[in-house]
Protein backbone atom coordinates (compact mmCIF):
# COMPACT_ATOMS: atom_id res chain seq x y z
CA UNK A 1 0.00 0.00 0.00
CA UNK A 2 1.24 3.48 -0.84
CA UNK A 3 0.84 5.03 2.59
CA UNK A 4 1.60 8.49 1.28
CA UNK A 5 -1.73 8.38 -0.62
CA UNK A 6 -3.74 7.88 2.58
CA UNK A 7 -5.21 10.98 4.24
CA UNK A 8 -3.61 12.41 7.37
CA UNK A 9 -3.37 11.00 10.04
CA UNK A 10 -4.12 7.55 8.62
CA UNK A 11 -0.96 7.81 6.52
CA UNK A 12 1.10 8.39 9.66
CA UNK A 13 -0.62 5.51 11.45
CA UNK A 14 0.11 3.05 8.66
CA UNK A 15 3.65 4.22 7.97
CA UNK A 16 4.59 4.07 11.65
CA UNK A 17 3.42 0.45 11.88
CA UNK A 18 5.32 -0.40 8.70
CA UNK A 19 8.53 1.13 10.03
CA UNK A 20 8.25 -0.70 13.34
CA UNK A 21 6.85 -4.09 12.31
CA UNK A 22 7.50 -4.29 8.56
CA UNK A 23 3.95 -5.25 7.66
CA UNK A 24 0.58 -3.55 8.00
CA UNK A 25 -2.38 -5.92 8.22
CA UNK A 26 -4.86 -3.61 9.95
CA UNK A 27 -5.63 0.10 10.03
CA UNK A 28 -7.73 0.13 13.21
CA UNK A 29 -7.06 0.31 16.96
CA UNK A 30 -5.64 -2.57 18.95
CA UNK A 31 -7.10 -4.13 22.12
CA UNK A 32 -4.77 -4.99 25.01
CA UNK A 33 -6.71 -7.21 27.44
CA UNK A 34 -3.52 -8.26 29.23
CA UNK A 35 -1.76 -4.90 29.28
CA UNK A 36 1.22 -4.15 27.05
CA UNK A 37 2.63 -7.67 26.78
CA UNK A 38 1.95 -8.00 23.05
CA UNK A 39 2.95 -6.24 19.86
CA UNK A 40 0.58 -3.70 18.35
CA UNK A 41 -0.35 -5.87 15.30
CA UNK A 42 -1.36 -8.71 17.65
CA UNK A 43 -3.57 -6.30 19.57
CA UNK A 44 -5.14 -5.19 16.31
CA UNK A 45 -5.81 -8.83 15.50
CA UNK A 46 -7.49 -9.25 18.90
CA UNK A 47 -9.79 -6.30 18.14
CA UNK A 48 -10.79 -7.94 14.87
CA UNK A 49 -11.45 -11.27 16.63
CA UNK A 50 -13.82 -9.59 19.08
CA UNK A 51 -15.67 -8.10 16.14
CA UNK A 52 -15.84 -11.38 14.24
CA UNK A 53 -17.18 -13.20 17.32
CA UNK A 54 -20.34 -11.08 17.15
CA UNK A 55 -21.17 -11.90 13.53
CA UNK A 56 -24.20 -14.04 12.75
CA UNK A 57 -23.14 -17.39 11.35
CA UNK A 58 -22.14 -17.99 7.75
CA UNK A 59 -23.31 -18.28 5.08
CA UNK A 60 -24.34 -14.64 4.92
CA UNK A 61 -23.84 -11.69 2.62
CA UNK A 62 -21.57 -9.07 4.22
CA UNK A 63 -20.87 -5.46 3.28
CA UNK A 64 -17.80 -4.05 4.99
CA UNK A 65 -17.80 -0.24 4.86
CA UNK A 66 -14.34 1.29 5.17
CA UNK A 67 -12.40 -1.94 4.76
CA UNK A 68 -8.82 -0.79 5.33
CA UNK A 69 -6.33 -3.33 4.02
CA UNK A 70 -9.09 -5.88 3.37
CA UNK A 71 -7.86 -8.23 6.11
CA UNK A 72 -11.34 -8.69 7.62
CA UNK A 73 -12.94 -9.18 4.21
CA UNK A 74 -10.46 -11.92 3.33
CA UNK A 75 -10.83 -13.62 6.72
CA UNK A 76 -14.63 -13.68 6.44
CA UNK A 77 -14.48 -14.98 2.89
CA UNK A 78 -12.35 -17.88 4.12
CA UNK A 79 -15.03 -18.63 6.73
CA UNK A 80 -17.78 -18.96 4.13
CA UNK A 81 -19.21 -15.43 4.03
CA UNK A 82 -19.87 -13.63 0.77
CA UNK A 83 -18.11 -10.32 1.32
CA UNK A 84 -18.20 -7.04 -0.54
CA UNK A 85 -15.53 -4.59 0.66
CA UNK A 86 -16.18 -0.88 0.19
CA UNK A 87 -13.62 1.92 0.44
CA UNK A 88 -13.55 5.55 -0.60
CA UNK A 89 -9.73 5.66 -0.52
CA UNK A 90 -7.73 4.99 -3.69
CA UNK A 91 -4.77 3.53 -1.77
CA UNK A 92 -7.00 0.93 -0.09
CA UNK A 93 -8.77 0.11 -3.37
CA UNK A 94 -5.37 -0.60 -4.97
CA UNK A 95 -4.52 -3.14 -2.26
CA UNK A 96 -7.90 -4.82 -2.66
CA UNK A 97 -7.33 -5.14 -6.40
CA UNK A 98 -3.90 -6.66 -5.87
CA UNK A 99 -5.26 -9.25 -3.42
CA UNK A 100 -8.29 -10.12 -5.55
CA UNK A 101 -10.77 -9.01 -2.87
CA UNK A 102 -14.24 -8.22 -4.20
CA UNK A 103 -14.66 -4.53 -3.61
CA UNK A 104 -16.14 -1.24 -4.70
CA UNK A 105 -14.28 2.05 -4.73
CA UNK A 106 -16.71 4.75 -3.66
CA UNK A 107 -18.75 6.39 -0.95
CA UNK A 108 -21.21 4.28 1.07
CA UNK A 109 -23.86 6.98 0.88
CA UNK A 110 -23.91 6.59 -2.92
CA UNK A 111 -23.13 2.89 -3.07
CA UNK A 112 -25.28 0.62 -5.22
CA UNK A 113 -24.35 -3.03 -5.74
CA UNK A 114 -26.58 -3.55 -8.75
CA UNK A 115 -29.54 -2.13 -10.61
CA UNK A 116 -31.76 -5.07 -9.64
CA UNK A 117 -35.26 -4.19 -8.48
CA UNK A 118 -35.89 -4.61 -5.67
CA UNK A 119 -32.23 -4.05 -4.79
CA UNK A 120 -30.36 -6.90 -3.13
CA UNK A 121 -29.98 -6.43 0.60
CA UNK A 122 -27.14 -7.59 2.81
CA UNK A 123 -27.42 -9.87 5.85
CA UNK A 124 -24.62 -8.02 7.66
CA UNK A 125 -23.12 -4.54 7.39
CA UNK A 126 -19.84 -3.93 9.24
CA UNK A 127 -18.37 -0.52 10.04
CA UNK A 128 -15.03 -0.75 11.83
CA UNK A 129 -13.84 2.75 12.74
CA UNK A 130 -15.69 4.18 9.73
CA UNK A 131 -19.09 5.11 11.20
CA UNK A 132 -17.69 8.26 12.81
CA UNK A 133 -17.06 9.89 9.43
CA UNK A 134 -20.74 10.05 8.43
CA UNK A 135 -23.65 11.99 9.88
CA UNK A 136 -25.49 9.42 12.07
CA UNK A 137 -28.87 10.43 10.62
CA UNK A 138 -27.74 9.82 7.04
CA UNK A 139 -25.66 6.76 7.94
CA UNK A 140 -28.50 4.87 9.64
CA UNK A 141 -30.94 5.74 6.85
CA UNK A 142 -28.45 4.37 4.32
CA UNK A 143 -27.80 1.20 6.33
CA UNK A 144 -31.55 0.60 6.59
CA UNK A 145 -31.77 0.92 2.82
CA UNK A 146 -29.11 -1.77 2.28
CA UNK A 147 -29.85 -4.25 5.10
CA UNK A 148 -32.45 -7.02 5.06
CA UNK A 149 -35.17 -7.28 7.66
CA UNK A 150 -33.64 -8.88 10.76
CA UNK A 151 -30.16 -8.13 9.41
CA UNK A 152 -27.16 -7.20 11.54
CA UNK A 153 -25.42 -3.84 11.76
CA UNK A 154 -22.08 -4.31 13.51
CA UNK A 155 -20.14 -1.21 14.55
CA UNK A 156 -16.76 -0.91 16.23
CA UNK A 157 -15.91 2.73 16.67
CA UNK A 158 -15.10 5.67 18.89
CA UNK A 159 -17.98 7.35 20.69
CA UNK A 160 -18.35 10.09 23.23
CA UNK A 161 -19.54 8.61 26.52
CA UNK A 162 -19.56 11.62 28.84
CA UNK A 163 -20.94 15.03 27.80
CA UNK A 164 -21.05 16.55 31.27
CA UNK A 165 -18.72 19.42 30.32
CA UNK A 166 -18.82 21.91 27.47
CA UNK A 167 -16.40 20.64 24.83
CA UNK A 168 -17.50 20.49 21.20
CA UNK A 169 -16.84 16.89 20.20
CA UNK A 170 -17.24 15.74 16.57
CA UNK A 171 -17.65 12.13 17.68
CA UNK A 172 -21.29 11.11 18.20
CA UNK A 173 -22.52 10.71 21.76
CA UNK A 174 -23.20 7.00 22.22
CA UNK A 175 -26.50 7.56 24.03
CA UNK A 176 -27.81 9.76 21.22
CA UNK A 177 -26.61 7.36 18.53
CA UNK A 178 -28.45 4.45 20.13
CA UNK A 179 -31.60 6.51 20.62
CA UNK A 180 -31.52 7.46 16.97
CA UNK A 181 -30.95 3.84 15.94
CA UNK A 182 -34.05 2.84 17.89
CA UNK A 183 -36.09 5.53 16.13
CA UNK A 184 -34.85 4.19 12.81
CA UNK A 185 -36.12 0.69 13.54
CA UNK A 186 -33.07 -1.03 15.03
CA UNK A 187 -32.84 -2.80 18.37
CA UNK A 188 -29.70 -3.37 20.42
CA UNK A 189 -28.68 -7.02 20.53
CA UNK A 190 -25.33 -6.60 22.30
CA UNK A 191 -23.00 -3.84 23.37
CA UNK A 192 -19.43 -4.01 24.66
CA UNK A 193 -17.19 -1.17 25.83
CA UNK A 194 -13.47 -1.60 25.03
CA UNK A 195 -12.15 1.90 25.67
CA UNK A 196 -10.11 0.93 28.73
CA UNK A 197 -8.47 -1.86 26.69
CA UNK A 198 -7.68 0.45 23.78
CA UNK A 199 -6.13 3.19 25.97
CA UNK A 200 -2.76 1.43 26.65
CA UNK A 201 -2.23 0.97 22.92
CA UNK A 202 -2.55 4.69 22.31
CA UNK A 203 0.37 5.30 24.66
CA UNK A 204 2.38 2.57 22.95
CA UNK A 205 1.67 3.96 19.51
CA UNK A 206 2.55 7.48 20.65
CA UNK A 207 6.00 6.23 21.66
CA UNK A 208 6.45 4.59 18.27
CA UNK A 209 5.35 7.76 16.55
CA UNK A 210 7.93 9.89 18.35
CA UNK A 211 10.62 7.24 17.84
CA UNK A 212 10.11 7.35 14.05
CA UNK A 213 9.31 11.06 13.84
CA UNK A 214 12.25 12.10 11.65
CA UNK A 215 11.75 9.28 9.15
CA UNK A 216 7.98 9.90 9.02
CA UNK A 217 8.50 13.56 8.22
CA UNK A 218 10.83 12.66 5.35
CA UNK A 219 8.73 9.84 3.89
CA UNK A 220 5.36 11.60 4.16
CA UNK A 221 6.53 15.20 3.58
CA UNK A 222 5.34 16.31 7.01
CA UNK A 223 6.69 18.93 9.36
CA UNK A 224 7.67 17.96 12.88
CA UNK A 225 4.99 20.18 14.38
CA UNK A 226 2.24 18.10 12.72
CA UNK A 227 3.69 14.89 14.14
CA UNK A 228 4.05 16.42 17.60
CA UNK A 229 0.46 17.66 17.54
CA UNK A 230 -0.68 14.17 16.63
CA UNK A 231 1.36 12.74 19.50
CA UNK A 232 -0.24 15.24 21.88
CA UNK A 233 -3.68 14.28 20.59
CA UNK A 234 -2.92 10.58 21.21
CA UNK A 235 -1.91 11.41 24.78
CA UNK A 236 -5.18 13.28 25.31
CA UNK A 237 -7.19 10.43 23.77
CA UNK A 238 -5.44 7.89 25.99
CA UNK A 239 -6.46 9.87 29.06
CA UNK A 240 -10.03 10.31 27.81
CA UNK A 241 -10.35 6.59 27.07
CA UNK A 242 -8.95 5.77 30.52
CA UNK A 243 -11.40 8.17 32.18
CA UNK A 244 -14.30 6.82 30.09
CA UNK A 245 -15.04 10.18 28.52
CA UNK A 246 -14.41 8.55 25.16
CA UNK A 247 -15.21 4.94 24.40
CA UNK A 248 -14.36 2.32 21.82
CA UNK A 249 -17.63 0.48 21.56
CA UNK A 250 -18.76 -2.70 19.86
CA UNK A 251 -22.44 -2.43 18.98
CA UNK A 252 -24.54 -5.24 17.55
CA UNK A 253 -27.79 -3.82 16.14
CA UNK A 254 -30.57 -5.74 14.41
CA UNK A 255 -33.03 -4.23 11.97
CA UNK A 256 -36.66 -4.80 12.80
CA UNK A 257 -39.58 -5.22 10.44
CA UNK A 258 -39.26 -3.15 7.27
CA UNK A 259 -42.36 -1.12 6.48
CA UNK A 260 -42.26 0.90 3.29
CA UNK A 261 -44.41 3.54 4.99
CA UNK A 262 -42.00 4.14 7.88
CA UNK A 263 -40.44 7.62 8.01
CA UNK A 264 -36.92 7.99 6.64
CA UNK A 265 -34.88 10.70 8.32
CA UNK A 266 -32.32 12.95 6.67
CA UNK A 267 -30.45 16.22 7.02
CA UNK A 268 -30.73 19.54 5.22
CA UNK A 269 -28.94 17.94 2.26
CA UNK A 270 -31.62 15.29 1.74
CA UNK A 271 -34.33 17.46 0.20
CA UNK A 272 -34.63 20.04 -2.56
CA UNK A 273 -36.02 23.55 -2.34
CA UNK A 274 -39.02 22.79 -4.55
CA UNK A 275 -40.18 20.16 -2.03
CA UNK A 276 -40.42 22.64 0.83
CA UNK A 277 -43.28 24.76 -0.52
CA UNK A 278 -46.15 22.28 -0.04
CA UNK A 279 -44.96 21.36 3.45
CA UNK A 280 -44.48 25.01 4.45
CA UNK A 281 -47.85 26.19 3.17
CA UNK A 282 -49.75 23.31 4.76
CA UNK A 283 -48.02 24.00 8.08
CA UNK A 284 -48.27 27.79 8.27
CA UNK A 285 -51.28 28.52 6.04
CA UNK A 286 -49.31 31.14 4.16
CA UNK A 287 -47.29 31.50 0.94
CA UNK A 288 -43.82 30.03 0.75
CA UNK A 289 -41.05 32.49 -0.16
CA UNK A 290 -38.14 30.65 -1.77
CA UNK A 291 -35.90 33.71 -1.58
CA UNK A 292 -36.35 34.02 2.18
CA UNK A 293 -35.67 30.30 2.56
CA UNK A 294 -32.41 30.61 0.62
CA UNK A 295 -31.46 33.65 2.67
CA UNK A 296 -32.01 31.72 5.87
CA UNK A 297 -30.53 28.33 5.01
CA UNK A 298 -28.40 28.84 1.90
CA UNK A 299 -24.62 28.67 1.53
CA UNK A 300 -24.31 26.15 4.34
CA UNK A 301 -25.91 28.38 6.98
CA UNK A 302 -28.82 26.17 7.97
CA UNK A 303 -29.22 22.90 9.83
CA UNK A 304 -32.21 20.58 9.63
CA UNK A 305 -33.64 17.15 10.22
CA UNK A 306 -36.23 16.10 7.66
CA UNK A 307 -38.53 13.12 7.33
CA UNK A 308 -39.96 11.37 4.28
CA UNK A 309 -42.76 8.85 3.98
CA UNK A 310 -43.23 7.07 0.67
CA UNK A 311 -40.71 9.47 -0.82
CA UNK A 312 -42.68 12.60 0.13
CA UNK A 313 -41.21 15.27 2.41
CA UNK A 314 -43.58 15.22 5.40
CA UNK A 315 -41.56 16.72 8.24
CA UNK A 316 -38.89 19.35 8.82
CA UNK A 317 -37.23 20.72 11.95
CA UNK A 318 -34.79 23.50 11.10
CA UNK A 319 -32.37 25.85 12.71
CA UNK A 320 -30.35 28.97 11.93
CA UNK A 321 -26.96 29.12 13.75
CA UNK A 322 -26.00 32.26 15.65
CA UNK A 323 -22.76 33.44 17.19
CA UNK A 324 -23.54 34.64 20.70
CA UNK A 325 -21.95 35.98 23.84
CA UNK A 326 -22.82 33.62 26.66
CA UNK A 327 -22.37 35.66 29.82
CA UNK A 328 -19.52 37.49 28.11
CA UNK A 329 -17.89 34.45 26.47
CA UNK A 330 -18.08 33.61 22.74
CA UNK A 331 -20.38 30.68 22.06
CA UNK A 332 -22.76 29.31 19.47
CA UNK A 333 -26.52 28.97 19.58
CA UNK A 334 -29.13 27.93 17.07
CA UNK A 335 -32.53 29.43 16.50
CA UNK A 336 -35.20 26.80 15.98
CA UNK A 337 -37.39 27.63 13.00
CA UNK A 338 -39.67 26.09 10.37
CA UNK A 339 -40.94 23.20 12.49
CA UNK A 340 -43.32 21.57 10.02
CA UNK A 341 -45.35 18.37 9.78
CA UNK A 342 -47.85 17.47 7.08
CA UNK A 343 -51.46 17.49 8.38
CA UNK A 344 -51.94 13.74 7.97
CA UNK A 345 -48.88 13.16 10.19
CA UNK A 346 -49.64 15.95 12.66
CA UNK A 347 -49.94 14.08 15.93
CA UNK A 348 -48.15 15.53 18.94
CA UNK A 349 -49.44 13.18 21.59
CA UNK A 350 -46.45 10.94 22.33
CA UNK A 351 -42.81 10.13 21.70
CA UNK A 352 -43.88 7.84 18.89
CA UNK A 353 -44.94 10.73 16.67
CA UNK A 354 -43.16 12.32 13.74
CA UNK A 355 -42.90 15.67 15.53
CA UNK A 356 -41.13 14.17 18.52
CA UNK A 357 -38.78 12.02 16.45
CA UNK A 358 -37.62 14.89 14.23
CA UNK A 359 -37.35 17.31 17.16
CA UNK A 360 -35.43 14.93 19.42
CA UNK A 361 -33.10 13.95 16.59
CA UNK A 362 -32.36 17.59 15.78
CA UNK A 363 -31.68 18.48 19.41
CA UNK A 364 -29.38 15.49 19.84
CA UNK A 365 -27.40 16.37 16.72
CA UNK A 366 -27.19 20.13 17.15
CA UNK A 367 -27.57 21.33 20.77
CA UNK A 368 -25.84 20.57 24.06
CA UNK A 369 -22.50 20.46 25.82
CA UNK A 370 -20.83 18.32 23.15
CA UNK A 371 -22.66 19.72 20.13
CA UNK A 372 -21.75 22.55 17.79
CA UNK A 373 -24.35 24.76 19.47
CA UNK A 374 -24.52 25.10 23.25
CA UNK A 375 -28.00 26.63 23.27
CA UNK A 376 -31.20 26.62 21.29
CA UNK A 377 -33.94 29.23 21.31
CA UNK A 378 -37.05 29.97 19.32
CA UNK A 379 -40.52 31.44 19.20
CA UNK A 380 -42.96 28.49 19.00
CA UNK A 381 -46.71 28.86 19.21
CA UNK A 382 -48.29 27.91 22.52
CA UNK A 383 -49.66 24.58 21.29
CA UNK A 384 -46.30 23.30 20.10
CA UNK A 385 -44.57 24.63 23.21
CA UNK A 386 -46.95 22.88 25.60
CA UNK A 387 -46.56 19.57 23.80
CA UNK A 388 -42.75 19.88 23.54
CA UNK A 389 -42.54 20.74 27.24
CA UNK A 390 -44.71 17.77 28.20
CA UNK A 391 -42.54 15.46 26.09
CA UNK A 392 -39.38 16.71 27.80
CA UNK A 393 -37.94 18.57 24.82
CA UNK A 394 -38.24 22.20 26.01
CA UNK A 395 -38.41 24.34 29.13
CA UNK A 396 -39.45 28.00 29.27
CA UNK A 397 -36.79 30.57 30.13
CA UNK A 398 -38.55 33.88 29.35
CA UNK A 399 -41.37 35.45 27.38
CA UNK A 400 -41.64 38.07 24.65
CA UNK A 401 -43.26 41.43 25.38
CA UNK A 402 -43.89 44.57 23.38
CA UNK A 403 -43.15 48.11 24.53
CA UNK A 404 -45.19 50.90 22.91
CA UNK A 405 -43.64 54.34 23.27
CA UNK A 406 -45.72 57.47 23.82
CA UNK A 407 -45.65 59.85 20.82
CA UNK A 408 -44.15 62.73 22.83
CA UNK A 409 -41.62 65.31 21.78
CA UNK A 410 -37.97 64.40 21.76
CA UNK A 411 -36.67 63.51 25.22
CA UNK A 412 -33.20 64.74 24.33
CA UNK A 413 -33.30 67.91 22.32
CA UNK A 414 -29.61 67.65 21.46
CA UNK A 415 -30.07 64.32 19.67
CA UNK A 416 -30.39 64.33 15.92
CA UNK A 417 -31.91 61.66 13.70
CA UNK A 418 -30.06 60.81 10.50
CA UNK A 419 -30.43 58.12 7.88
CA UNK A 420 -27.72 55.49 8.20
CA UNK A 421 -26.40 53.46 5.26
CA UNK A 422 -25.88 50.06 6.84
CA UNK A 423 -25.12 48.51 3.44
CA UNK A 424 -22.00 50.64 2.99
CA UNK A 425 -18.87 48.93 4.39
CA UNK A 426 -17.67 52.39 5.42
CA UNK A 427 -20.21 52.16 8.26
CA UNK A 428 -18.51 49.10 9.76
CA UNK A 429 -16.19 50.87 12.26
CA UNK A 430 -19.08 52.91 13.69
CA UNK A 431 -21.36 49.90 14.08
CA UNK A 432 -18.62 47.74 15.56
CA UNK A 433 -17.77 50.42 18.11
CA UNK A 434 -21.42 50.64 19.19
CA UNK A 435 -21.61 46.84 19.37
CA UNK A 436 -18.47 46.74 21.51
CA UNK A 437 -20.15 49.08 24.00
CA UNK A 438 -23.33 47.03 23.97
CA UNK A 439 -21.49 43.73 24.42
CA UNK A 440 -19.66 45.11 27.45
CA UNK A 441 -22.94 46.30 28.97
CA UNK A 442 -24.54 42.86 28.45
CA UNK A 443 -21.64 40.78 29.76
CA UNK A 444 -23.93 39.20 32.35
CA UNK A 445 -26.57 38.32 29.74
CA UNK A 446 -26.88 36.12 26.65
CA UNK A 447 -26.95 38.08 23.41
CA UNK A 448 -26.48 37.28 19.75
CA UNK A 449 -23.59 39.09 18.06
CA UNK A 450 -24.67 42.34 16.49
CA UNK A 451 -21.51 43.54 14.82
CA UNK A 452 -21.60 45.04 11.32
CA UNK A 453 -21.09 41.73 9.53
CA UNK A 454 -24.10 40.19 11.26
CA UNK A 455 -26.33 43.24 10.76
CA UNK A 456 -25.35 43.41 7.10
CA UNK A 457 -26.34 39.78 6.60
CA UNK A 458 -29.50 40.02 8.70
CA UNK A 459 -30.92 43.08 6.95
CA UNK A 460 -29.01 44.10 3.83
CA UNK A 461 -29.01 40.63 2.29
CA UNK A 462 -32.61 39.91 3.27
CA UNK A 463 -34.91 39.76 0.21
CA UNK A 464 -37.05 42.62 1.54
CA UNK A 465 -34.10 45.06 1.81
CA UNK A 466 -34.25 46.18 -1.82
CA UNK A 467 -37.99 46.90 -1.55
CA UNK A 468 -37.51 49.10 1.51
CA UNK A 469 -38.63 46.53 4.04
CA UNK A 470 -36.13 47.81 6.59
CA UNK A 471 -34.98 51.30 7.45
CA UNK A 472 -31.78 52.06 9.30
CA UNK A 473 -31.33 55.32 11.23
CA UNK A 474 -28.78 56.70 13.64
CA UNK A 475 -29.05 59.01 16.62
CA UNK A 476 -26.17 61.35 17.33
CA UNK A 477 -25.44 64.40 19.43
CA UNK A 478 -25.81 67.67 17.58
CA UNK A 479 -22.45 68.61 16.13
CA UNK A 480 -20.77 65.42 17.39
CA UNK A 481 -19.05 62.93 15.12
CA UNK A 482 -19.75 59.86 17.22
CA UNK A 483 -23.09 58.06 17.05
CA UNK A 484 -25.19 57.35 20.13
CA UNK A 485 -27.14 54.47 18.61
CA UNK A 486 -28.03 52.75 15.36
CA UNK A 487 -31.59 51.50 15.03
CA UNK A 488 -33.14 49.19 12.41
CA UNK A 489 -36.92 49.54 12.08
CA UNK A 490 -39.68 48.00 9.99
CA UNK A 491 -43.32 48.84 9.36
CA UNK A 492 -45.41 46.13 11.01
CA UNK A 493 -49.01 45.98 12.24
CA UNK A 494 -49.63 49.73 11.73
CA UNK A 495 -46.56 50.62 13.77
CA UNK A 496 -42.86 51.13 13.33
CA UNK A 497 -41.24 48.08 14.89
CA UNK A 498 -37.72 48.27 16.30
CA UNK A 499 -35.87 45.26 14.92
CA UNK A 500 -32.50 46.04 16.50
CA UNK A 501 -30.81 48.80 18.44
CA UNK A 502 -27.03 48.95 18.85
CA UNK A 503 -25.12 51.13 21.30
CA UNK A 504 -24.54 51.72 24.99
CA UNK A 505 -27.46 49.99 26.71
CA UNK A 506 -27.91 52.74 29.31
CA UNK A 507 -28.73 55.15 26.46
CA UNK A 508 -31.44 52.96 24.92
CA UNK A 509 -34.46 54.44 26.77
CA UNK A 510 -33.48 57.97 25.79
CA UNK A 511 -32.65 56.97 22.23
CA UNK A 512 -35.94 55.12 21.73
CA UNK A 513 -38.04 57.86 23.31
CA UNK A 514 -36.24 60.39 21.13
CA UNK A 515 -36.89 58.28 18.04
CA UNK A 516 -40.55 58.09 19.03
CA UNK A 517 -40.58 61.88 19.31
CA UNK A 518 -39.35 62.26 15.76
CA UNK A 519 -42.26 60.10 14.67
CA UNK A 520 -44.88 62.03 16.68
CA UNK A 521 -46.18 63.79 13.56
CA UNK A 522 -46.99 60.47 11.88
CA UNK A 523 -49.63 57.86 12.60
CA UNK A 524 -46.98 55.23 13.21
CA UNK A 525 -46.28 54.59 16.90
CA UNK A 526 -42.89 53.15 17.80
CA UNK A 527 -42.89 49.69 19.37
CA UNK A 528 -40.07 47.43 20.52
CA UNK A 529 -40.30 43.70 21.15
CA UNK A 530 -37.93 42.25 23.71
CA UNK A 531 -37.58 39.44 26.23
CA UNK A 532 -39.38 40.33 29.44
CA UNK A 533 -36.21 39.92 31.49
CA UNK A 534 -34.67 42.84 29.56
CA UNK A 535 -37.75 45.07 29.43
CA UNK A 536 -36.48 47.46 32.10
CA UNK A 537 -33.48 48.30 29.92
CA UNK A 538 -35.65 49.86 27.18
CA UNK A 539 -38.71 51.17 29.08
CA UNK A 540 -39.52 54.86 29.59
CA UNK A 541 -42.12 56.76 31.56
CA UNK A 542 -45.52 56.39 29.97
CA UNK A 543 -44.71 53.39 27.78
CA UNK A 544 -47.15 50.51 27.56
CA UNK A 545 -46.11 46.89 27.91
CA UNK A 546 -48.12 44.18 26.16
CA UNK A 547 -47.59 40.47 26.68
CA UNK A 548 -47.26 38.88 23.25
CA UNK A 549 -48.04 35.43 24.69
CA UNK A 550 -44.85 34.08 23.12
CA UNK A 551 -42.69 32.08 25.51
CA UNK A 552 -38.99 31.59 24.84
CA UNK A 553 -37.95 27.96 25.39
CA UNK A 554 -34.59 26.31 25.83
CA UNK A 555 -33.54 22.76 25.05
CA UNK A 556 -34.06 20.32 27.90
CA UNK A 557 -33.66 17.05 25.95
CA UNK A 558 -29.85 17.00 25.76
CA UNK A 559 -27.32 17.86 28.43
CA UNK A 560 -26.38 21.53 28.64
CA UNK A 561 -27.21 24.67 30.62
CA UNK A 562 -30.43 24.25 32.58
CA UNK A 563 -33.45 26.52 32.31
CA UNK A 564 -32.83 28.12 35.70
CA UNK A 565 -29.38 29.26 34.51
CA UNK A 566 -30.90 30.90 31.42
CA UNK A 567 -34.05 32.36 32.97
CA UNK A 568 -34.36 36.05 32.10
CA UNK A 569 -30.84 36.19 30.65
CA UNK A 570 -31.55 36.29 26.90
CA UNK A 571 -31.48 39.63 25.06
CA UNK A 572 -33.77 38.97 22.12
CA UNK A 573 -35.56 41.51 19.95
CA UNK A 574 -37.73 41.35 16.84
CA UNK A 575 -34.55 41.11 14.75
CA UNK A 576 -33.88 37.71 16.26
CA UNK A 577 -37.06 36.38 14.70
CA UNK A 578 -36.44 34.77 11.33
CA UNK A 579 -39.88 35.62 9.93
CA UNK A 580 -39.92 39.41 10.39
Amino acid sequence: MKFCLLPFPLNVYAQTLALEYGNVEHLHFGVFPAGLDQAYPAAQGKAQELLQDLLIAAPARVLEVGCGTGNLARALTAQGYTVTALTSLAAEAEVLRETGTEHFHGDFLHFQLSNAQPPQRFDIIVLQQSAQYSDPVVLLARVKDCLREGGQLLIADEFLLDDSRRVHEPLPLLQHFLQLATRCGFHIERQQELGALVAPGLGLFRNLLLQHQVTLCTMLSLDSQSVQQLADRLQTMQQEFSEARLGYTLIDLRLGAIDAHDPVFGTIHEFALHEVGPLFESSFNGPFDADVWRWKYGDGRGRAVCARIDGQLVGHYGGAPRDILYFGKPEKAIQICDVMVMPEQRSFASRDTLFFKTAATFLEQQIGNAAEHLLGFGFPNNRVLKVATRLGLYEVTDSFVECRYPPTKSAAVDLELVEFDLADPVSQPEVDMLWKQMAADLHEQIVGLRDWHYLYYRYCTHPSWQSGGYRCVALCRAGAAELSAVVVVKKHDNALLVMDIIGAVAQFPTALQTLSGFLASTDEPLVCRITQGQFARISVHGCEMRDLEIDIPCNSWTRGPQARELAGAWWLTAGDMDFL
